[in-house]
């Protein structure tokens, strides 16, 4: 385990309550949706126990039923079994993140690569509140060669911000600004980003003009993007960073809009594809892996915003879309993002369509969750920082770029409150403080929360014999 402190508690997860609320109309809203889903309880209606198998999570597509279902899980109770049949759950814990090279490789770079998950508007994310949120891990974080993130909100400063509500019900339209980037940011003490995904379920809130517009922010910043373009001249004009001597390519695709559609004139605009949808058409997966190879990239990591939310484990469909997705580009790693609480990961062992003699391998992270937000689903508040290296050299005389190291920082976004208010939030290392958080003078609501989070993570996405990637 992890660690287990004296005070540790089992959890019953039949009883656990998967949300807590803020303020006072915050929590009198919660126990009026919880009593809803218990009069349907009463009434007879189903109880999941398990992830609904083909679930899309396309608002455009939803079902009544399936509606029920996302609030049941985010409100009600936590689906903590994986989908029946799939033997997810001894899948992932049987996992080696073993990095190790053959003997005759023979190194000469290394690179290191900071991944995040999503970045979201939360009211409290301004620069009063996070004054002291990247004290703990921002060295870790922004201390890479190349940095990355999700950036789930259009930034556009024309408008004014629109932020995550306190509770999520009916549509929800995001919209960033200058001091809540500066946040995401590391408040100035850091490096920031060299590269964010801009393809996800939020980057039309604020129609065409608000993309062009997060576009042209981040250019102002000198932070490159991938996932959109300005113009269909830029559709293939996606980032390759080059560190040390190794070429990497970042590319991006989201599953969805909500409930907004690209113009068909305008289609080039974000890389969409059906991503949590059975057999969805990669083709442009497959032009773009073709092109950044052709252009020298010696890595290439995608940024996947697709699967499930609120559920410890990937659905199904989740894991063989990515796996044939991998299989016909041999993609090295991918950073999938919109679950929005973390989920396992593997080294995906496989051999390409067209070469089945040639055994490789790829790094996936199904969801690293929510990066830099409040969210009052208690799995949110575990942001995973994931660091991957990267190394160049030769295997008889043949150059070859290896994956060669994965190191895990988990967080506890941990926010200080008052009369029902967020007064400060700050990324807490629970490595660094994994033996002193639960003496230090914290609230009973604050321990419990803190107990919750570790054996979640203990749960389900480190196993004992996978924790030497622990940072």
């Amino acid at each position: 385990m992890l660690f287990n402190p004296k005070s540790f508690i089992s959890m019953n997860y039949k009883k656990y309550k998967p949300v807590q609320g803020i303020s006072m109309k915050g929590k009198l809203m919660l126990a009026f949706i919880r009593f809803l889903y218990l009069i349907r309880k009463g009434m007879g209606r189903r109880q999941w126990q398990t992830i609904i198998p083909k679930h899309h999570e396309n608002p455009l597509k939803m079902t009544l039923n399936e509606v029920i279902y996302m609030g049941y899980k985010y409100y009600y109770k936590a689906i903590v079994k994986a989908e029946e049949g799939s033997n997810l759950e001894n899948y992932f814990s049987k996992q080696d993140y073993n990095t190790s090279t053959l003997k005759n490789f023979i190194p000469t770079s290394t690179i290191t690569i900071s991944c995040g998950g999503d970045l979201l508007p939360y009211k409290d994310i301004n620069s009063k509140i996070c004054k002291h949120l990247w004290d703990e891990v921002g060295n870790f974080f922004f201390n890479s060669d190349i940095v990355f993130a999700n950036l789930e909100t259009p930034i556009d400063i024309s408008k004014k911000a629109v932020c995550v509500p306190e509770l999520m019900v009916g549509d929800m339209h995001f919209n960033g600004n200058e001091d809540i980037f500066n946040v995401f940011s590391g408040m100035r003490k850091f490096k920031g980003y060299d590269v964010l995904s801009t393809a996800n379920n939020h980057s039309l809130d604020m129609g065409v003009d608000g993309l062009l517009s997060t576009m042209q922010f981040l250019q102002k910043k000198n932070i490159t993007y991938t996932g959109s373009a300005n113009n269909i001249n830029e559709l293939h004009q996606f980032p390759i960073i080059e560190k040390q001597g190794i070429k990497v390519a970042f590319l991006a695709y989201t599953f969805s809009f909500n409930k907004f559609q690209l113009p068909e004139d305008k289609e080039w605009l974000c890389n969409h594809i059906h991503l949590n949808e059975e057999n969805p058409d990669i083709s442009l997966i497959k032009e773009q892996t073709k092109i950044a190879r052709e252009r020298g990239a010696d890595i290439i990591i995608a940024s996947l915003h697709m699967g499930c939310a609120y559920q410890a484990y990937p659905s199904m469909h989740t894991v063989n879309n990515i796996h044939h997705i991998i299989k016909h580009t041999g993609i090295d790693a991918v950073v999938a993002s919109h679950p929005h609480n973390a989920q396992p990961m593997e080294i995906f062992e496989y051999t390409m369509d067209n070469d089945i003699q040639t055994k490789r391998k790829a790094f996936i992270a199904y969801s690293l969750g929510d990066f830099i937000g409040y969210d009052i689903y208690k799995w949110c508040q575990l942001p995973l920082m994931l660091k991957l290296s990267f190394t160049k050299g030769t295997i008889n005389n043949i150059a070859t770029t290896l994956l060669t190291g994965i190191q895990l920082k988990p967080a506890f976004m941990h926010a200080t409150k008052k009369n029902g208010h967020i007064t400060q939030l700050q990324l807490i290392d629970i490595i660094k403080n994994k033996n002193s958080f639960l003496g230090n003078n914290k609230s009973k609501g604050q321990k419990r929360q803190w107990v919750d989070l570790v054996h979640f993570l203990n749960s389900f996405i480190i196993q004992p014999h996978q924790q030497h990637i622990i940072y």
